[in-house]
């Protein structure tokens, strides 16, 4: 499909109803949308999570959506977008025919996703969007855990809904999108005057230090009605396992060579991502720990229990 075409259809959807529609519903104040970013406890050293966004659409066909999802510790837990970026089996946009997902900040802290249900000119067409359902799961968002936390700091991110995020129905309507109004204030010098009139300005960073003149811009853009499309927005923690001295999220071998050579070959290369393994919850490692990790890993022992 050429891009001019896809960038006007996305110009449609996303954009150009931001206020028309809005304004009719909300006066009616009704309830449409429910989103739903849920809280989740993970492990660390998590290769192929996937993260569930769920949807309820109570009254209106939602033809397309887009929504940016921001982890507030990327060090924790980042979004993979080494693949596709999201999985769709099982999903309620399993048969959308334009879906995207954008690395929108370059380091895999921000995730832009956005998807159409029917691009018209696709031969197959006459692709339903979601119906009115509730409780679907509208996508699955691929991340990745670190496997070796600063445990000085909370083990939480913070996952929020930022903008652009907005809805729209089969006929192009946003959904429960409200104008603002952003005014953006840039403070200048001049550098070169010519006579009377300035040819180079520079933004002034300090303002404590003066400035010439003051420049003021403002941008209408659409933010979502709570009444109308509420956000439930979660975090992920972040599940340290006892005894997990790799961080890779289980209890193997590799981390009885782990706790031997930090307990015993200070020198060795092997490297511990996690020196967490208190069996006895004394607050030290010590042979006692050592022994108990062997019996449960050879002899059927109980699993070190919970930190």
């Amino acid at each position: 499909m050429p891009v001019k075409i896809l960038f006007s259809l996305l110009l449609c959807i996303f954009i150009t109803p931001l206020i028309t529609n809005s304004e009719t519903q909300s006066q009616n104040n009704q309830l449409e949308i429910v989103m739903i970013v849920p809280d989740t406890l993970v492990s660390t050293g998590e290769e192929t999570g996937l993260l569930n966004i769920y949807f309820d659409n109570f009254n209106t066909e939602i033809f397309g959506f887009q929504f940016v999802l921001r982890s507030s510790r990327p060090d924790l837990i980042s979004f993979d977008f080494s693949g596709l970026g999201y999985e769709t089996a099982g999903t309620l946009v399993e048969n959308f025919e334009y879906i995207e997902a954008i690395d929108k900040s370059g380091d895999q802290s921000e995730y832009w996703f956005r998807c159409i249900a029917d691009l018209f000119s696709l031969p197959a067409g006459n692709q339903d969007g979601i119906l009115p359902q509730q409780g679907g799961i509208a996508i699955k968002i691929p991340y990745i855990t670190t496997n070796a936390p600063d445990t000085m700091l909370s083990l939480r991110s913070e996952l929020t809904i930022e903008i652009p995020t907005d809805f729209s129905d089969p006929l192009g309507n946003s959904i429960g999108v409200v104008p603002d109004t952003v005014v953006d204030t840039t403070y200048l010098n001049c550098t070169l005057w010519v006579n009377s009139s300035c040819s180079v300005w520079v933004e002034v960073v300090d303002t404590s230090l003066g400035y010439d003149a003051v420049h003021y811009d403002s941008t209408v853009i659409g933010l979502l009605d709570p009444a109308i499309v509420f956000v439930i927005e979660g975090g992920i923690t972040l599940d340290i396992l006892n005894c997990d001295l790799d961080g890779n999220g289980d209890i193997d071998i590799s981390d009885l060579i782990c706790l031997i050579n930090f307990m015993f070959l200070p020198n060795e290369p092997y490297f511990c991502s996690l020196l967490y393994c208190d069996t006895d919850l004394n607050n030290q490692i010590d042979i006692s720990d050592l022994v108990y990790l062997v019996t449960y890993m050879f002899n059927s022992g109980p699993p070190p229990p919970d930190l």
